[in-house]
């Protein structure tokens, strides 16, 4: 962590540190020293074995075999030697423990303050051990008792002078308690130092009645005993890799339990790793810190709805309250879940979660009964968080709980559906246990380290028109015959070719057909508008609509929206949820009756029917007003199929057929009222389709609209050009006589004659076209006529083209242009 990154009170710590190390530092410099070679020696002996430091496999921290050295320098040479020796051996260290890790471009990102940090504690530890060795070998005790109780002293001293301010240190660095960073590992450094001073105090034995090339002779034994631990080490750091990756795969396959129970209830996806998260931060919360029963929480959290496998889609996925039989289907989950499970051997107590989440503090619940505290722990746990997920999360028949409700329907249900002492827990830490849900919801899914490939989800929706028996639809249309022709009237509207009705349009036909079908009090025509994900009253009918026009839903919410996002039909069921958020007064209504407008997958919108009464829709009724939505569909689907002007051509932009019928009696009507000629050309692309044949459809529809350019650009303004049909066009010219008409032909046929379209970058193709010419009043004073005259002339032009061009081919060239 960078300086300015770390908060106010880890840096006014790290100051005092730094502080109180400098006068220390002075002290041990100052004190009785001596630096002869044999430090020297010693000290390039522990810089080498400094940077052999063993970490320890269970915890992050390294043991350095230059602690011993560190020990023997303060014995036999005093503070100084020992601090100075002290700081090199961890410069020396740190440095390799980096390069080792990162390479050389590591140390360019070296923090000056750890140094400086770690720099002081050799100095405080440095001074606490000579203090304490000093006071040890002059007091009383005989000798060689005091350099024992010394030796003790150092290994006490030096571990508490070093453990201390480091992990109060780490617990300002991390936000943690001191004592959960202080007792990580304590035992290990205590032995640690422990050793280091022992084997300090035999080292200093032989080196004292010996010579130093004695001591040597220990060095072959450290380099073997730190060889042998390394490969001890070693071959634990694979045996745990092994385990970890063969643990990763287990909880995999758990969580791909738990996601298939998301997938098939739609409205709690992600549900279980949210609960996931609340649960284990909980569990935190309250002093849970074993690994085995936070593994325990973590795998119940995912798992405690995997027998909602065994719950038909339609209980679980229904928008409204469920019905008795269908809670006593919900309610066998539990068990079902604990029985799928109980085959599995789990190192940690997960089938009692999921058995009991739902049993009550007060006895309640189910599927046992349990009572009190003889609910396990961990149940009592989930079954609270597992109610505070779905209070706070969307549902079609409600929105979710503000912060106040949660907090208060808690406190209401504490000591009835839950355990007093959890809920005290979960109030007090509420805002930390929504932050670890929120940040689990926002990161990538990587719950126990395994990333998760996230998939497109596939709609499973059912096509309207055959979702029922045909027997249902039989009785439907068996009716009797006044409503039989209404029926056939909707058939025939469906089926009309229309080109430009409105979908309110559309639904003002549908409405009045519905109400000589079904009786109801009020129906609404919803059209889904995907941009804003709702769904919009377009139209109502009936006496009780007041007020519902322009009413707004979600799409997924309340019950049209549901049935129009999911398109899957509801009847009878209590309509408030759609009126949760009228602004006025709610409607009365009692049942309703629901069917989407759906068609090929495409969401277009709902039909919603409401009573006042509780008198049921029957069967055919319902069948009725599905077989409406249905036809209401394909009516919209048809027009909202294209988006270009019905007068226009989508390929040139040209006027098309439409306009010319539309536009030729009011040209020829001034035509005749003036006297003046009107010619009409048919104008056809010879071989268009073998273009498209041997270039493609796309190339073909390019040479069309190239040719549509050029046409436009040889016109006067007031002719009207229109594309016709796929390969012909016709040109309306007001005043134009034949004769000026052959003219015209002759210098349009001129210009397509020199006309060249680049089919591909390399390669350009020929275009020629065939022209006929139809006069009015001559040739006929109806369109037809002129266009039946204008097409026959088209067409002799073409075969004579064709039969000139061929001759020409057949003519022999001169056998002197040849040789030239």
């Amino acid at each position: 962590m960078r300086w300015y990154d770390l908060s106010p009170a880890c840096k006014r710590y790290l100051l005092a540190v730094y502080t109180l190390a400098v006068p220390l530092a002075a002290l041990c410099l100052a004190g009785p020293n001596s630096y002869p070679t044999a430090w020297v020696l010693l000290t390039l002996i522990s810089l080498f074995v400094a940077t052999l430091n063993v970490r320890l496999p269970t915890i992050s921290s390294v043991i350095s075999m230059g602690d011993v050295f560190t020990i023997l320098a303060l014995m036999q040479f005093g503070p100084g030697p020992a601090l100075v020796m002290y700081w090199l051996d961890m410069i020396a260290g740190h440095l390799s423990n980096v390069v080792r890790q990162a390479g050389i471009g590591g140390i360019g990102k070296i923090k000056a303050h750890k140094i400086l940090f770690n720099l002081s504690c050799c100095a405080l530890s440095v001074w606490a051990m000579n203090a304490v060795y000093h006071a040890a070998i002059t007091s009383s005790l005989p000798y060689p008792s005091n350099i024992v109780v010394g030796l003790i002293g150092i290994s006490l001293s030096w571990f508490l002078a070093n453990t201390v301010p480091l992990s109060i240190a780490v617990s300002l660095w991390n936000n943690q308690t001191f004592w959960t960073v202080w007792r990580e590992g304590r035992t290990l450094a205590l032995l640690n130092f422990t050793g280091s001073a022992a084997a300090a105090g035999l080292i200093s034995l032989f080196y004292t009645r010996g010579s130093f090339f004695i001591f040597l002779l220990s060095l072959p034994i450290v380099v073997v005993v730190y060889q042998l631990y390394r490969f001890y080490v070693e071959r634990y750091e694979q045996a745990q890799s092994h385990i970890s990756e063969l643990s990763k795969l287990y909880l995999q396959t758990v969580e791909a339990l738990s996601t298939a129970v998301d997938a098939k209830d739609r409205y709690t996806h992600g549900h279980s790793k949210r609960v996931q998260a609340y649960e284990t931060e909980l569990a935190k919360c309250m002093g849970v810190s074993n690994e085995d029963e936070l593994l325990a929480i973590r795998a119940g959290g995912l798992l405690h709805d995997i027998g909602k496998i065994a719950i038909p889609e339609y209980i679980l996925n229904k928008p409204t309250v469920l019905t008795e039989t269908e809670f006593e289907k919900m309610k066998i989950h539990p068990g079902v879940g604990a029985n799928m499970l109980s085959g599995i051997e789990f190192p940690f107590p997960v089938i009692p979660m999921v058995k009991s989440h739902h049993e009550r503090w007060d006895g309640k619940g189910y599927p046992e009964g349990l009572k009190g505290e003889e609910i396990p722990l961990n149940a009592r746990i989930l079954s609270l968080v597992d109610c505070y997920d779905a209070l706070t999360t969307h549902r079609p028949y409600r929105s979710p709980m503000a912060r106040a409700e949660v907090t208060e329907f808690f406190k209401r249900e504490s000591d009835r559906a839950y355990d007093p002492t959890i809920v005290k827990a979960f109030l007090d830490n509420l805002e930390r246990i929504e932050a670890a849900g929120k940040a689990d919801s926002l990161r990538e899914r990587d719950i126990w380290g395994i990333k998760e490939v996230e998939t497109s989800r596939t709609t499973n929706v059912r096509k309207l028109e055959s979702v029922q028996p045909a027997v249902a639809y039989g009785k439907a249309l068996s009716a009797s015959p006044e409503m039989q022709r209404e029926l056939y009237s909707v058939f025939e509207f469906a089926r009309a070719e229309f080109q430009c009705l409105t979908p309110k349009e559309v639904f003002s036909f549908m409405g009045s057909k519905l109400e000589k079908l079904v009786r109801f009090d009020a129906a609404v025509f919803f059209l889904a508008d995907l941009r804003q994900a709702e769904i919009v009253a377009e139209h109502v009918v009936g006496s009780a609509s007041q007020d519902l026009l322009g009413l707004s839903l979600e799409l997924e919410q309340k019950l049209t929206g549901w049935v129009a996002a999911n398109n899957q039909s509801l009847c009878n069921l209590p309509p408030f949820p759609d009126f949760l958020k009228c602004s006025g007064p709610r409607p009365a209504f009692e049942l309703s009756a629901i069917a989407p407008i759906n068609r090929h997958g495409e969401v277009l919108g709902a039909i919603s029917l409401y009573r006042t009464e509780r008198t049921k829709f029957t069967e055919e009724e319902f069948r009725r007003l599905e077989i409406i939505a249905s036809q209401t569909a394909i009516v919209l689907a048809r027009c909202n199929r294209s988006e270009t002007p019905l007068l226009l051509d989508s390929l040139t932009g040209l006027p098309n057929a439409f306009q010319l019928y539309l536009m030729f009696e009011q040209i020829a009507m001034d035509a005749s009222r003036y006297q003046y000629p009107l010619t009409l050309l048919a104008i056809g692309l010879d071989d268009i389709a073998g273009v498209r044949r041997r270039w493609g459809r796309m190339s073909g529809d390019e040479a069309v609209r190239a040719l549509a350019n050029s046409l436009s650009k040889e016109i006067r303004e007031t002719d009207l050009l229109v594309r016709y049909t796929d390969d012909e066009f016709m040109l309306l010219t007001p005043k134009i006589s034949r004769e000026q008409a052959e003219t015209l032909k002759s210098r349009l046929q001129d210009e397509f004659d020199h006309f060249r379209f680049p089919a591909r970058s390399d390669r350009e193709i020929h275009l020629r076209a065939s022209i006929g010419i139809a006069v009015y009043p001559e040739d006929g004073v109806e369109l037809e006529s002129l266009l039946s005259a204008s097409e026959w002339q088209m067409r002799e032009d073409r075969e004579l083209r064709s039969a000139v061009g061929s001759r020409v081919k057949a003519v022999p060239v001169p056998k002197r242009l040849s040789e030239s």
